[in-house]
């Protein structure tokens, strides 16, 4: 009970993490699966779970899904995020990607242009402690059969917004086989310490694997009839 109690309190940081009506850790979402949930008055009790993402298959006929587990020990919540992929309808699925860091979930989000790139999108978070999410782009490719973080999206976004500014990402989806869309936010309001804001409302920039930077997203322009 003591350890039950201890958990949910230290749970609270998540509601405010998160907006103020609905918290971001799910019992149905795999991007967020988490050991307990907010019921709009309270956290429930800790219970192990697992689910899986829908089934993803490219032109190609590369096939994709993942897996989010959650036990409690003593306690305290441990997740697993496994993505699985298989090279044909008739191949056995394999594991190409684990993660077992903390709190983690995972989302697909689709196949690349040339339908051999699967998008993927991780988010990590400290169960225990006032840390936020963090989210990392993930890209299987299929011509390696190995999984890959994208961590210099991170590393160039804040070299484009600086040191002072406090803001948090999203990846959308493909724009081309080599970059990436990301949907840049403000974070949720926090009262744990002083923040600083420089992104007001939502911004989409690119992403270019290759040379690793990132550049606001201009449409092209409709041509004139």
């Amino acid at each position: 009970m003591i350890a039950a109690i201890a958990l949910g309190i230290a749970f609270g940081w998540l509601q405010a993490a998160a907006t103020s009506d609905q918290p971001r850790v799910s019992a149905t979402d795999t991007s967020y699966l988490s050991c307990t949930t907010w019921t709009g008055k309270g956290w429930t009790a800790p219970t192990a779970r697992s689910l899986r993402t829908p089934l993803m298959e490219s032109p190609k006929g590369f096939r994709a899904y993942a897996e989010v587990k959650v036990l409690v020990k003593g306690g305290s919540c441990e997740n697993t995020t496994t993505l699985y992929v298989a090279s044909g309808a008739d191949r056995a699925f394999r594991i190409a990607y684990a993660e077992s860091r903390g709190g983690n979930g995972i989302r697909l989000i689709g196949w690349s242009p040339t339908a051999d790139k699967l998008l993927a999108e991780v988010n990590l978070w400290e169960y225990e402690t006032d840390r936020g999410f963090v989210h990392v782009p993930l890209i299987y490719d299929a011509s390696t059969g190995q999984a890959k973080e994208i961590l210099a999206l991170d590393q160039s976004l804040s070299c484009h917004f600086g040191p002072n500014c406090e803001f948090e990402f999203e990846v959308e989806g493909w724009k081309t086989n080599e970059q990436l869309l990301t949907k840049i936010s403000r974070t949720p309001v926090s009262e744990e310490y002083e923040q600083h804001f420089c992104v007001t409302k939502p911004r989409v920039f690119v992403f270019d694997l290759q040379k690793g930077t990132v550049q606001a997203d201009r449409p092209d322009l409709k041509k004139k009839n």
